[in-house]
Order: structure tokens, then sequence, then C-alpha cells
């Protein structure tokens, strides 16, 4: 089993949380699972800027065509799933119009986990910018009601986090940061806590999955295993995606119309 991990952080950018992202995910996938991480070619200066999301977002759509495309030595389709560990869940409906495989987004995947795990979740997030983001996504999942709150942390420019990852005196802010986020969600009524962000990978790597009784999700682990998941339920369902309506590919007629008008094979 192979899988498309998807980021929006470029690894140019910032190479420190590539390469303590795919440390974590290499720790936790089933054995003869492999993985690639790709990310965008600038992304990571500030997702929680709609300007930026949306000049990176065609990126991850072009990354979706090659994942689609993608064939090993012998021919056969490459990658089993396409995995967004972007948390705002970017590019998540286009993917799946295209994709014959399994398509999951971070946010979607965690807080519908959430609801099996507790009545309430809370999501922590960087800054109260990137806040309003998740709440409409969560608005658009039908999940408002099980929301506890989206409690946001003090890290104005995501660019700090770089340093958590090579400094302790960067991290200790961040987990001050995260701990006092999360006391104020519990106190929201959240026994189920998710970190949306860069802080993901640090919080995973911190080893806590618990303050004051409520879980915190290792939402990286769980995205990978749902993924793993629903690449074994495709080969016993032979579909894990309806194209009734929402995810209603186009047809032979418009395919060829692409290639003619747009230059582009879909």
């Amino acid at each position: 089993m192979k899988l498309w991990i998807q980021v929006f952080s470029s690894r140019e950018r910032n190479p420190d949380y590539h390469r303590a992202l795919e440390s974590h995910l290499r720790s936790i996938v089933d054995p003869g699972t492999e993985i690639d991480v790709h990310g965008t070619k600038k992304g990571g200066l500030g997702e929680q800027f709609r300007i930026f999301q949306a000049i990176d977002t065609p990126d991850i759509i072009e990354n979706v065509l090659k994942c689609k495309f993608a064939t090993n030595e012998k021919g056969e389709r490459q990658y089993d799933a396409f995995v967004s560990l972007n948390s705002t869940d970017p590019a998540l409906v286009e993917a799946r119009e295209v994709l014959d495989i399994p398509v999951l987004g971070f946010l979607e995947t965690t807080a519908h986990m959430a609801c099996m795990m507790g009545k309430k979740f809370s999501l922590i997030t960087p800054n109260p910018k990137f806040a309003l983001s998740f709440e409409q996504r969560l608005t658009l999942y039908g999940l408002t009601g099980r929301l506890a709150s989206i409690e946001a942390m003090n890290i104005p420019n995501l660019a700090d986090y770089r340093q958590a990852y090579l400094h302790e005196a960067a991290r200790t802010r961040v987990f001050n940061e995260w701990d006092a986020a999360a006391r104020r969600a519990i106190a929201a009524g959240a026994e189920v806590l998710i970190p949306c962000g860069s802080h993901a990978v640090l919080t995973a790597r911190r080893g806590v999955n618990e303050i004051d009784g409520a879980l915190i999700v290792d939402g990286l682990a769980m995205l990978i295993k749902m993924a793993e998941t629903m690449v074994k339920l495709q080969k016993t369902m032979g579909s894990v995606v309806s194209r009734k309506m929402l995810y209603q590919a186009p047809d032979a007629a418009v395919l060829q119309k692409a290639q003619q008008d747009y230059g582009l094979t879909l």
C-alpha cells in the first residue's frame, strides 16, 4: 500500500517540519505501507490568510492529477490513497471528483472520529484568524452541534513554528500556548481536543494524550490509519465514494473538452 501525503508547507520553506512529519508518520504506518510526503511550491507562509490558501491550492490540485496518473515500473497505479494533512481540507471535493482512490482530509476525518470518542470536541488553532476557516468547514460538514469551541493559540506568524522544531525555548512557548488553549476548551465543555495546524506534529511527538481528563487526539495518526482502512474497504466494497451528486465525476464529453480547451488531462 502506498499513500500520497499532501501538505501546504513547501519542503524548501520548512524542511524541519517535513523531516519531523515524515519521521512521525513512518513510525505509525502498518508494515508494508509506504508514504510519499508532498508539499506545495511556496506554501507555509501564512495559510490562515485566504489569499495564501488560494495561491497555494492550485499546487495541490496539480498534485492531485500527478497522483492520479502516477504509475510504477510495471505500469500499475502507484498510489492507493490521497491523504491531505492540511487542516482546512483544501481541494477535497475537487480531488474526490477526479480520483478513483480514497481521498481523506484532516479536519473532516478527525472531527467525525472525535464524535465517536466524546460528546463534544474542540479545535486548537494557531491563531484567531485561522479559526474562521475551521468554523466554516465544520458548518459545511454539519458538525457544529458537536463542537464545544474553537480555541486559538497566540502564534500569529506560522513561521514561528519552524523555531519550535529546532529550539527548546520555542517548543516550550508552543506547548504553553497549547495547554492554555486546551484548558479553555475543556472549560467550554470539550471532551476531545484536536490540534489543527503545524503544532499537530509537535503535540503528537510530545507524547501527551490527555489533559485534565480530556482526550488529545493524534490527528496525523488517525488520518493515516483511516487511509489504510479505506484502502482495505475499497478492495472489499469496490468503491468508497458516491458519484451521485457531490462527487460526480466529469463525463467523457466534458473530459474531452477539457483536453481541447484547457490542454488538461483529467
